[in-house]
Order: structure tokens, then sequence, then C-alpha cells
């Protein structure tokens, strides 16, 4: 089937690289469940690249991206697929037709246009196309409390001019400050810097840092500031880039100050947008639950193995065991528009079940599920969300992909 991808950015690879999301697989560890496919063949593909190496907090099997080479490894890696990009490129409206979506609207610097499809994927994270169509979601309200409200936005930084020797031998040093199944160190310094009563950024610093890949003088994503931010809307967007900018520069100011090795060091970089870790979440055919996920539950409607994992304000847990449970294709499926399919962490789910299904690797194999399930579709002329599912789950297994 031909593709054709429409992308808001000027590349692709989704919050790895527009977030600068260097750990986006975190939470493997040695006896993790792995789906495989599209996510393991592309991870190769960075690996030959030289755009992936260990992360140093181990026992952790997790790779560390070079989220600036992963654009390019993204670009040729589409080519390779017969995909056509469509880059700085909005989908603005669903073009629908007695209840069927037809294809899109899009506004780009070629104007409005509008691009007819068979079948189409909701691959925005935020249920943007899904929304549209009037598909009903639930979403939380934007609020202090993450555990309730939508949890908050992360503006991810790099430092250049830092002292790596010292801070990697600093860690060695301390291990009481490593924190190596969440991959992120418990920093001395900013206890210190509270019994000093130096100003602590009101949103951002929690006491830890968390990065994973270094260069030669460069620690290049910082993740740790938090503010509140609602992804739907361009106002609270727009002020929390803004306050998310300032106090990364106050975080970073206190490295200068207390952390050994980043006594010289200054901004190298923002991330191009900031990471948004909740809004929108569909209505589907089922609910993904919290309990799903804990008790293991397996279904008929499998398209993924998906290893037990969490993280969120109320969870935190890395795949450290070999448990897992399936992933529905009911999830995927929206009430109400017909051949529309929706992948990423707007999947019909429970606010606690968000804490896995908003992981990059859960991202990537409902994409994969959807992508295939929308071509199969039309060669037997039925609807994507009905899809024969025997068939769909042995061309999962082909490419690759563990649904058992």
């Amino acid at each position: 089937a031909t593709a054709v991808l429409i992308e808001r950015y000027g590349f692709p690879g989704g919050i790895p690289t527009i977030c600068n999301m260097e750990p986006s697989s975190w939470c493997r560890q040695k006896n993790s469940v792995s789906t495989g496919g599209i996510q393991a063949l592309f991870e190769q593909r960075m690996l030959e690249n030289g755009a992936a190496h260990e992360a140093f907090f181990q026992p952790s099997t997790s790779l560390v991206y070079d989220t600036e080479l992963m654009k390019h490894v993204a670009d040729r890696f589409l080519l390779d697929h017969g995909v056509t990009p469509l880059y700085h490129c909005l989908a603005t409206e669903p073009y629908l037709v007695d209840g069927v979506i037809k294809g899109v609207i899009t506004e780009s610097k070629s104007g409005r246009t509008v691009i007819l499809a068979k079948r189409v994927v909701d691959c925005s994270g935020d249920a943007d196309l899904a929304a549209l169509c009037g598909a009903p979601f639930e979403k939380c309200a934007l609020g202090p409390d993450e555990k309730t409200d939508m949890m908050f936005g992360t503006l991810i930084f790099g430092a250049a001019d830092v002292d790596v020797e010292t801070v990697m031998r600093n860690l060695r040093e301390n291990p009481h400050m490593l924190d190596r199944l969440r991959h992120e160190f418990i920093s001395d310094g900013f206890a210190k810097a509270q019994e000093d009563g130096y100003p602590i950024p009101p949103h951002g610093f929690q006491g830890t840092v968390i990065f994973n890949r270094v260069t030669k003088g460069e620690v290049t994503a910082i993740n740790r500031v938090r503010v509140p931010v609602d992804g739907n809307d361009v106002q609270s967007l727009t002020a929390a880039e803004i306050l998310s900018r300032q106090e990364a520069l106050d975080t970073l100011a206190l490295l200068r100050r207390y952390e050994p090795g980043f006594g010289e060091a200054r901004l190298r970089h923002f991330a191009t947008a900031m990471g948004v870790r909740e809004t929108r979440r569909i209505t589907g055919r089922y609910r993904l639950t919290f309990e799903d996920i804990t008790g293991q539950r397996k279904c008929g409607d499998t398209v993924g193995a998906y290893p037990v994992c969490m993280d969120g304000p109320a969870v935190c847990k890395a795949a450290v065991t070999g448990a897992y449970f399936h992933i529905p294709f009911g999830i995927v499926v929206p009430e109400g528009p017909r051949n529309l399919l929706v992948a990423g962490r707007s999947v019909s789910a429970t606010k606690d079940a968000t804490h896995t299904t908003r992981g990059v690797d859960f991202c990537m194999a409902t994409g994969q599920a959807c992508g295939i399930a929308s071509a199969l579709s039309i060669r037997s002329g039925r609807d994507s969300a009905e899809v024969e599912l025997e068939t769909l789950q042995d061309e999962l297994v082909r490419q690759g992909v563990r649904i058992r």
C-alpha cells in the first residue's frame, strides 16, 4: 500500500527527535519482553549508523539515541520503505463523507490541500483528527496534581562546557546517587542548595537529574524541568514553553553552583518543543486499564506483547521481570468515524494506564498494527476496524512482532 506521512515539523521521529528524548525506552531491563517489529528494525538501523549506544545506567538494556542523527536515519528509513513524507505540513481537518474519512485537509507553505486516502491513521498523540471527526474522548483537567490532573510537560535542554570526567567520577564515587532503574542521579548538591536557602525553581527541579548521553564537554539532554501544560491549548503551550526556558536556565545556574563538573557549564540548546505527556484519550472499542497491565491480561485480538512497566506520577516501574500483557486491537479503534484508526499515547485507556501507553515503544507497536490493519482492510474491502484479525496477526508475526 502507498503511504503519505504528514508531519508538522521539518523532520520525522516523534518525541525522541522533537523533544531530544534520548533514552526513549528507558524501562527495558535484562528480562524484559520485547515486542520487536518496526521498533527493533529501526533500532538496528540506528546502531548501524552509529546513532545509538548502550545506556550507562546499567543493568538497563535500553539504548541511548543521538536524536539529531536520528532525524537523518528516520528520513532514509521512510524513503527506503516507499513512504512519501510531507514535512512542515499540518493536518487541520478530516475530509468526511457520510461518517467515512476520505482523507485530510492540510495547510502548509503550498497552501491548503486535500490529500485523499482510503484509510487514515491519527498519530498526532493528541487524537486531533479523531476529535475533529466527532469521535468521543476523555481528557483530564489541567491542575496541580498529576495523579488526578494532566501530567506536566517537560522541555529538555542540553549543556556545553561540562567537565564530563568530573561528573562521571563523582557518580562512580557516590553510587548512592544513581537510581539505575529510573536512569537518573540524585543530586547531593541540590540538598546543599536547599540548606543554603538557594532559590529552587518552583516547578522545575525535584532534586534529581535525568540524562543518558554525554559527549566531549557536553550533556546533550537534561530532563527535569516540569511545568503544567495543556497540549491542546495554544495559549497554555506558549506560556509553558516560556516558563520552561526560564526554569531550565535557573536549573543550569543551580547546577553550576552546586554540582561537580558543571561549574563552567552553559546552555547548549533547548529541544525543538516541549514534551507533552498527556492530553486526549479516545473512547475505543476496548479500554485498556491499569489492572489489565499489572494483571498481565491476555486477549484474542492481541497485536503485541508488551512488558509490564510504568512511568507516571502514581507509579514508576521498570520492566525488571518477564511479565507482559497483550495490546488489544480494540484500543486503536475509535467510536464513530469509519476507516480511521488512532495510534500512540491517545489510544483508548484509563488515566493510570497512560503510565504505560505513552511509552515510545508502545506507541510504535500500535502504529505498526494500525498501518498493517489499514493496508489489509483495503485489500479485503472491509473497514479498517473490521479487518480480519487472524490475517492481521499473521502479518504482524511475519514482520517480526511478538503478539503472544
